[in-house]
């Protein structure tokens, strides 16, 4: 560390450019009033004593300038004010211009930085110079008046500035000392808020706080990473989405977790299907808590989620197990229990046989029952066939969602066409086709391009969604190649933009799976348009979209 970067270093530093700016502002006041003296009484300047002080004048200010201060006792600094007041002394001799006016600099010097028989000492020279050099103009008594006015008024405004000096020194000393105390009470607040936050990032339970108009104040590790969102709370391009149920309706924004939370709802363990970024299902409990904000009126409300997936999947398993082991066991029961009451039909057989098969049936009943209620308890409800799903319904579905980043990326969605586009499919699915090809065109259309939209229908009936951007565009060599996994163009590779290239696989494979084809045209420079078509009769086999 350099010696001027130490805080003794700058306060030597401080101490020699007051010293410098006090006799440069001495001086400069001299050398205007030299100017005023050669200007309307030149004769002065001849005078030895009045040339003898302007002289004490400038060695006094090259000694202030030249001098290593920081390695002088203060004391020598003492010096400066009482060489200055003997040169207003000498100057002095130029009686009728009144330069003992002067003498107030020296005066207010001493009184501001030094004690106050420094003061009574720089009072005494001026007291010296006016016996010795001021010329006996009148009579006696006049003179001695005159010099005795100056001492009294200099003694006077040294005293007065001393003791302003010292207030002015305690109060400094006083808000130094305060200004200590809140640093370090805001240092340690500021640890105490790094720690906490640490302790609430280790949690595994997702917390976040949310104000009235649905801004995220505050939230930890485990909510960004749930939800996907980075640490300034903005969501990320592959973002989260909340559902009524597993593969069941996605939330409009205004029944989201955040959105119930800013109105002031009130939920206990509620529980809530997420589609994370990951494209995974995980089953969240949700509960929201009031707490205090900075004014009566402000609504303050934090958001606990807890994932309860492996528990929700535990228990599928048990079920699923209990289903297996039930189903298994009954074939068995079944051919003992047949087997029993074809020997309880003979004739033939002892007493003692028969009562003995009388027990073995009723066991096997009782345990036939057992299973069959183990066997209804573990059933799952049946999968969810096919059913009515209007495309122009659920692309504005997936349109909100990706509103935040339209907006920001200063895009403009433009949609028009069919008011509803009614096929037979899954709508979970195809909302996450449409997700997957909305995505696409934000991410690489750059700002202040277009997304069209179109609903209609084609020429053989079908349903048709066109969705068109202004991007960058794929080449005629990379086109053939987008529904490969893993493929990305070496375009964007370069450019860092994120991205698995599994989006367009998969969206094909769900399409297909609903009778539909999806079609791409683009062009580097002129954008893509990515167009889907689905059959509008309903699908004989019902078959389901794999998960």
């Amino acid at each position: 560390m350099k010696a001027e970067d130490r805080p003794e270093g700058r306060a030597f530093m401080i101490r020699t450019v007051s010293i410098w700016r006090w006799q440069l502002v001495f001086t400069g006041s001299v050398v205007a009033i030299l100017v005023m003296v050669a200007a309307f009484t030149p004769d002065v300047l001849v005078s030895g004593t009045f040339v003898a002080g302007l002289a004490l004048v400038v060695l006094t200010t090259i000694a202030t300038l030249a001098l290593p201060w920081q390695r002088l006792p203060r004391s020598a600094v003492a010096a400066l004010p009482l060489f200055d007041a003997l040169a207003v002394g000498l100057l002095t001799t130029a009686w009728d211009l009144r330069l003992g006016l002067l003498w107030v600099f020296p005066v207010t010097w001493l009184a501001t930085y030094f004690t106050m028989p420094w003061v009574f000492v720089g009072v005494a020279l001026i007291s010296a110079c006016l016996a010795v050099f001021a010329e006996p103009t009148g009579e006696a008594a006049d003179v001695l008046l005159r010099i005795l006015t100056v001492i009294i008024a200099l003694s006077f405004l040294g005293v007065t500035v001393r003791i302003g000096a010292q207030r002015s020194r305690a109060a400094r000393r006083l808000l130094q000392r305060r200004s200590e105390q809140v640093d370090r009470a805001a240092e340690r607040a500021e640890t105490n808020q790094r720690r906490v936050t640490q302790i609430i990032d280790a949690l595994g339970v997702a917390l976040v706080v949310v104000d009235g108009e649905r801004h995220i104040l505050q939230m930890n590790d485990a909510y960004r990473t749930l939800y996907g969102r980075d640490r300034f709370g903005q969501a990320l391009p592959s973002a989260a989405v909340e559902y009524d149920r597993r593969r069941g309706a996605a939330l409009p924004p205004d029944r989201t977790t955040l959105a119930r939370a800013a109105r002031g709802e009130r939920l206990h363990d509620e529980s809530v299907w997420l589609f994370d970024s990951d494209g995974r299902w995980r089953a969240l409990q949700v509960s929201t808590q009031a707490i205090a904000g900075a004014t009566e009126q402000e609504h303050i409300a934090l958001v606990v989620i807890d994932d309860v997936t492996e528990l929700f999947e535990a228990a599928e398993e048990r079920r699923a197990l209990a289903a297996v082991v039930s189903h298994e066991l009954r074939n068995p029961l079944t051919a003992i229990i047949g087997h029993v009451d074809l020997l309880r039909e003979r004739e033939d057989l002892p007493a003692r046989v028969t009562a003995q098969l009388e027990v073995i049936a009723n066991a096997g009943e009782r345990m036939e029952d057992l299973v069959a209620s183990t066997l209804d308890a573990s059933r799952q409800a049946p999968a969810e066939p096919f059913g009515a799903v209007d495309l122009r319904e659920v692309f504005e579905a997936a349109a909100a969602s990706f509103a935040p980043l339209v907006e920001g990326g200063g895009l403009r969605l433009e949609v028009d066409g069919a008011d509803t586009l009614p096929i037979h499919g899954d709508a979970f699915r195809l909302r996450q086709v449409l997700d997957n090809i909305l995505g696409n065109a934000v991410k690489y259309t750059p700002s202040g391009g277009r997304l069209i939209v179109r609903f209609s229908s084609d020429a053989d009936g079908r349903a048709q969604v066109s969705i068109a951007d202004t991007g960058a565009g794929i080449g005629p060599d990379d086109l053939p190649r987008v529904f490969e996994p893993y493929f990305r163009t070496a375009r964007v590779v370069r450019a860092g933009i994120a991205g698995t290239g599994l989006g367009m696989g998969i969206a094909r494979d769900i399409v297909t799976a609903h009778d539909g084809t999806i079609d791409i045209e683009s062009a580097v420079g002129a954008g893509t348009t990515v167009t889907l078509r689905f059959p509008r009769e309903q699908n004989p086999s019902e078959k389901q979209v794999r998960s």
